[in-house]
């Protein structure tokens, strides 16, 4: 791991660059009080005399001269963010000012921060678990009120909390096998082995409730590519914009309006959408038209979830048929969503039937909205069946946690079934201990330098 001596004092400009109210500089390291003192200059009593955690105003200055009038507030050791001596300067918003009052604390002796380098030290100095200081990233990124929620709650320790209460059990475990190995006169007796397989087999669950959680927490954080798809003037634009909440696809009643593919991000059933609006798909001679429904094959073939508009206030027409073909055998997610139930049903007993092979159906009026509700819970269904809760519950999002908790769950239930077959106890002592080293990669109690590094390099400086 790092060494804590290591690190040099550094800055960077912690709020977003351009013209605003305030901007504020970040500056960690053991040098942050000496390097305020040739920078910032109190009114009144000396930083030394003041308090730790208290806004202070002063002037900030350069050899050159006054800069800038701002507060200060300094952090010490221990009680920052970052876990080292640690000050936040708030300086007027203006892009010049602010590069002027960052080049003063360069000059004073910070610097330059790495991308994500604040977040790295807290994760280092034992501030955040690594599950915690991803989320960070995720919470300043989110976009959605889901990926919001879900990365507030990774970041106030739901999955960390999570993972240490198994890593605790297995702890347990361990200590009770391997004192029985030490000490094999003592013997650990039937109850005893009993009580070792009772918590192997918790925590085997718990690791199983964990698993469970992905398809929602990566349907969340990466967001589910989602193409609504269907012949010209079925409504799909009408969709698209009703799920996104603003006007974004033209929509008239001439057939054949959208020719390519527009793509947005939206939050429908508490489940990120990737949206794609899709070219009315159709036969024509229309050159321009037809490279839109040949894209929108493309983009077919590689959806996560098909919603399938069709007009039920007219019977369904060749291309509605020939479409629906084509999309049944594909391995995505799949919706049928009938538009314009303010208008009379012109579908035949024929249509319904043919319409019967989608499994998941919503009659809706995309003009007016009605049936919306009844859509985003065919979609909660698809990717949140558990009902989970993403500010409380934990929850994992990247495949490389799914993936250390399959290998732990495997492990796990070879030490189960050695158990109940009677195997010797060292044997399955060698299990849980690969087992719990498998837990503590998901959250960072046992990961390499270089997957630290890799995670960090994705934040932008100044996180």
């Amino acid at each position: 791991m790092y060494g804590h001596d290591a690190f040099k004092t550094v800055a960077a400009v912690s709020t977003p660059r351009g013209k605003g109210g305030i901007a504020v500089i970040r500056i960690s390291g053991g040098d942050t009080a000496a390097i305020l003192d040739k920078c910032f200059r109190p009114a009144g009593k000396p930083l030394a005399e003041r308090p730790f955690r208290t806004a202070v105003y002063g002037e900030i200055f350069s050899p050159r001269g006054v800069i800038d009038t701002g507060v200060c507030t300094l952090y010490e050791e221990g009680r920052s963010f970052t876990g080292e001596s640690m000050a936040e300067l708030s300086c007027h918003g203006g892009v010049y000012v602010t590069g002027e009052v960052l080049a003063a604390v360069f000059a004073a002796g910070a610097e330059p921060a790495g991308p994500g380098e604040f977040t790295k030290r807290a994760f280092i100095n034992g501030k955040l678990s690594l599950s915690e200081a991803e989320a960070v990233g995720r919470l300043i990124d989110a976009d959605t009120a889901s990926r919001a929620a879900m990365a507030s709650g990774a970041v106030r320790g739901r999955l960390s909390s999570a993972v240490g209460k198994i890593d605790r059990a297995l702890l347990d475990v361990m200590t009770a096998l391997y004192a029985a190995i030490d000490y094999p006169d003592e013997d650990v007796g039937t109850e005893g082995e009993d009580r070792i397989a009772e918590v192997v087999e918790g925590s085997l669950a718990a690791v199983d409730s964990l698993r469970a959680t992905y398809k929602t927490g990566r349907a969340v954080a990466d967001g589910v590519k989602t193409v609504i798809c269907g012949r010209p003037n079925v409504g799909k634009s009408s969709l698209y914009n009703l799920l996104l909440g603003e006007d974004r696809a033209i929509v008239t009643s001439v057939a054949g309006t959208t020719r390519d593919t527009l793509e947005d991000t939206a939050d429908v059933g508490g489940v990120t959408l990737r949206l794609l609006d899709t070219a009315g798909i159709r036969e024509t001679s229309d050159e321009v038209e037809r490279i839109g429904v040949e894209r929108a094959y493309v983009k077919l073939e590689s959806a996560e979830l098909i919603i399938f508009v069709a007009d039920r206030a007219e019977p369904l027409s060749d291309d509605d048929r020939e479409l629906m073909e084509k999309i049944i055998p594909l391995g995505a997610e799949k919706i049928l969503v009938l538009n314009k139930s303010d208008r009379a049903d012109a579908l035949t007993e024929g249509d319904r039937e043919a319409l019967s092979r989608f499994e998941r159906k919503v009659e809706m009026s995309c003009a007016t909205g009605e049936g919306k509700e009844a859509l985003e819970r065919e979609i909660a269904k698809i990717y949140n069946e558990g009902a989970l809760d993403l500010s409380t519950d934990a929850v994992i999002w990247s495949a490389a946690q799914r993936a250390s908790l399959d290998r732990t769950a495997e492990l796990l239930s070879d030490a189960s079934r050695a158990m109940r077959e009677g195997s010797p106890l060292d044997a399955v002592g060698v299990m849980c201990e690969t087992a719990l080293a498998e837990l503590r990669m998901v959250d960072g109690r046992n990961v390499s330098e270089d997957i630290i590094d890799g995670i960090f390099s994705k934040f932008c400086v100044g996180k």
